[in-house]
């Protein structure tokens, strides 16, 4: 009997050590420390939505069906609403619209009782009957560009044009005279999007046909904004378009160098979670993980954005910094809401350890009363910091942004 009692007790002791308790797997997702996340739900039995969770934020192609897994086994739970929204924000970051529609239907009759429904109804509007984005094998393709341009030649519905790659666009945008110049039908559905400045009304349309470089797309779905809003009333026809993420992510890897070239399409490398600092937040925002005195800060990054806007978080944890160094100031932002003026603390300079390299941001615009909707993020990392070096790789696979000597 005793020996069958140690046996027991052993029993025991093996299936639970290493195994963190899902209020200690929720602490780390909660703290965004997706690295230890992947890890400890990985030793875990029952941690089926945070392996999803880990899986998703690294870009991983188990996501999916680990969250479906979710759903399928406890239907009715909170972790089963959850995970519906990371499919949802999954299926927009890749351009798949028509899965987007669907999952939501899902969500919405699995929990008809919900707060928030009728809003989430109201934003799905122009997204209904968009088809999902069919990607062409990965090439490897030797683009060129302007000096600190991040734009390209590409075919739209056998068309050329010029447009910049901006992973900071939930989607690709086009102008309206650019849109129908290319043939493409422009819906009549409205939405309305959040950009760095206000909110900006948009009608969508899709693209039968897009080429870049030796990679081939079929049914891209683009967001398109008048003519008379920047940044389209300050560029040419054939210039009025953004490369959005579903676009991005599909090429794999995103390698940009200061000779005029750059590079998609290569293999990604291996996935090494400690070592990546890069990360999809809620599946679809790419967070940069930035070093600033020794502390691991978290910033949006955006190819899109012109400038690094340094936001509130900053200067609430380094109010000592910004004393010593700083003075009053005023700073504008620009988007495609328009433009906006914000109080600031200015720096002559701002040293971050950026894909492990230190770059130097000259000045630095520390704004005192913006912040960004996810109160841990602390900058948006714009081209400013992205183009000091002689280039710079966005690894999709790897998770992770490398700036080159």
């Amino acid at each position: 009997m005793r020996r069958v009692a140690v046996l027991l007790m052993c029993l025991v002791c093996t299936t639970g050590f290493g195994q963190s308790t899902l209020p200690e797997l929720k602490a780390l997702a909660d703290a965004h420390q997706w690295a230890d996340l992947r890890e400890a739900a990985a030793k875990s039995d029952h941690a089926t939505f945070y392996r999803a969770i880990a899986a998703a934020v690294f870009n991983e192609p188990g996501a999916e069906a680990l969250f479906r897994s979710v759903i399928l086994n406890d239907p009715r739970s909170e972790e089963a609403y959850q995970s519906y929204d990371w499919l949802s924000n999954m299926y927009l970051k890749t351009g798949r619209y028509r899965s987007l529609e669907a999952v939501m239907e899902a969500r919405w009759a699995a929990f008809p009782n919900k707060k928030g429904a009728a809003s989430e109804k109201k934003e799905l509007v122009p997204f209904r009957g968009l088809p999902d984005q069919k990607n062409g094998e990965r090439r490897i393709s030797t683009l060129h560009h302007d000096p600190h341009s991040f734009g390209v030649s590409l075919i739209i519905n056998n068309k050329q044009v010029e447009f910049f790659f901006d992973d900071g666009a939930d989607f690709s945008c086009i102008s309206e005279l650019e849109a129908k110049r290319l043939g493409m039908e422009i819906r009549e559905t409205t939405g309305s999007v959040g950009t760095m400045t206000r909110d900006a009304s948009f009608r969508t349309a899709i693209a039968h046909n897009v080429t870049i470089g030796a990679m081939h797309f079929e049914d891209v779905s683009f967001a398109v904004f008048p003519d008379d809003h920047e940044p389209w009333s300050l560029t040419p026809l054939g210039n009025r378009g953004i490369i959005g993420l579903p676009l991005m992510v599909a090429t794999g890897t995103f390698r940009w160098k200061a000779d005029g070239t750059l590079i998609i399409g290569e293999e990604p490398e291996p996935l090494n979670a400690q070592e990546s600092n890069l990360f999809f937040d809620v599946g679809k925002r790419p967070v940069l993980k930035v070093g600033f005195q020794g502390q691991e800060i978290w910033t949006a990054l955006d190819t899109g954005a012109m400038t690094t806007d340094i936001y509130a978080a900053f200067a609430q944890r380094f109010s000592e910094y910004l004393k010593k160094n700083g003075k009053a100031g005023q700073n504008e932002i620009r988007g495609i809401g328009g433009a906006e003026t914000y109080d600031s603390i200015d720096v002559p300079e701002l040293p971050l350890e950026v894909g492990g390299s230190e770059v130097m941001l000259k000045p630095a615009h520390v704004l005192t009363k913006r912040s960004e909707r996810r109160d841990w993020i602390f900058a948006n990392v714009g081209k400013d910091l992205l183009t000091q070096t002689s280039g710079f790789k966005i690894d999709f696979g790897a998770m992770k942004l490398t700036l080159e000597p």
